[in-house]
């Protein structure tokens, strides 16, 4: 069968990924694991193509979509692997064939205010959007694809989150399944393997897939769940109370964030707990030194520092950005001062 796309087979009860064998998804499960992806990943990934200073050829093109594809399946799984490596090579072969004045078209310096661009064409030693070499065309490729990755990301939240969205930004996401119903790049097909037959949807890009599972989410009243561990949406299978999700965890990507989701919980509260404690042991101090030493300007001066940073410091570790340690050296510093 030919293969241009994300083979999916869907029976209406889950989907199957045909990909190097096959591959079971629960319905939602093939955008909650896109989903997860970061799109500053990439660049690396990118940038160790063995042939990235090449100047473009078909020859250097083709050799990398089959290396892409692999990095990316055993670092992300297959559904965020093809559907990357197809948007990509539509952008790329589109570029590569062009000629100047189509290029004309489509060039774009990266200016400073522009932080995807700059992201992106950092330190590569190109500052514009061409092909001249498969540095430059591939990263132009990826500077035009994060703009298709950001339209899946909006219309997944818009899908799974709680948060309130504007009427008219739900009207645009559901105006592709009627009036602006081209937008959908899905081909169908009904194939006989095994004696049976099989529905098997050919999903040719970011926002064909959340389109193909937002209509089978919301027919089946699927719920999505985000993991009291990773803080990534998953879908749940089996138990509909589960709160961790069964992907590498953050803190040790050889397990997953079910096996030790509750360990870290445990860990995480029992040094929260303990940020709690010292934070209230130093506030105290400092609060009967200003009552007892009001002329004490230094005191007073730490005492309203310690009370301004700390809702900032306490929302840093909350999200992960520091560690309770650093926390804990931050208060360390009030401490020795008075």
């Amino acid at each position: 069968m030919e293969m241009d796309g994300l083979l999916v087979d869907y029976d209406g009860e889950k989907n199957v990924v045909m990909y190097q064998g096959l591959k079971e998804y629960p319905i939602g499960g093939m955008i909650a694991e896109y989903a997860r992806l970061r799109p500053t990943d990439l660049k690396e990934i990118i940038l160790s193509y063995s042939r990235i200073d090449e100047k473009t050829s078909e020859t250097g093109l083709s050799e990398f979509f089959p290396w892409f594809v692999q990095e990316l399946e055993d670092r992300f799984g297959t559904v965020t692997a093809l559907i990357v490596t197809f948007e990509f090579m539509d952008l790329v072969t589109d570029t590569f064939k062009m000629d100047q004045g189509d290029l004309d078209t489509i060039f774009k310096e990266i200016e400073k205010e522009d932080r995807v661009g700059q992201f992106i064409f950092e330190d590569s030693g190109y500052y514009e959007t061409g092909n001249s070499t498969n540095k430059q065309l591939l990263l132009s490729a990826y500077y035009w694809w994060a703009d298709c990755f950001v339209a899946f990301k909006h219309s997944f939240l818009i899908l799974v989150s709680k948060k309130e969205y504007e009427a008219n930004q739900v009207d645009v996401f559901l105006s592709m399944f009627s009036e602006n119903i081209d937008f959908q790049h899905i081909d169908f097909k009904i194939a006989n393997f095994e004696g049976k037959f099989h529905s098997i949807y050919t999903i040719k890009s970011s926002m064909s897939l959340i389109l193909f599972e937002t209509a089978h989410c919301l027919d089946k009243n699927v719920k999505f769940i985000k993991c009291a561990n990773c803080g990534e949406y998953f879908v749940p299978e089996g138990r509909i109370d589960m709160i961790y999700c069964g992907y590498p965890s953050p803190q040790d990507k050889s397990k997953i964030c079910k096996d030790i989701g509750a360990q870290v919980t445990r860990a995480n509260k029992e040094k929260n707990d303990l940020a709690t404690k010292e934070y209230r042991r130093i506030y105290m101090k400092y609060k009967m030194i200003t009552l007892r030493h009001p002329e004490n300007r230094e005191a007073k001066k730490n005492f309203e520092k310690l009370t301004s940073e700390v809702k900032n410091m306490r929302k840093k570790m909350k999200n992960g950005t520091i560690t309770t340690e650093k926390f804990l050296e931050w208060l360390k510093n009030f401490d020795t001062r008075a």
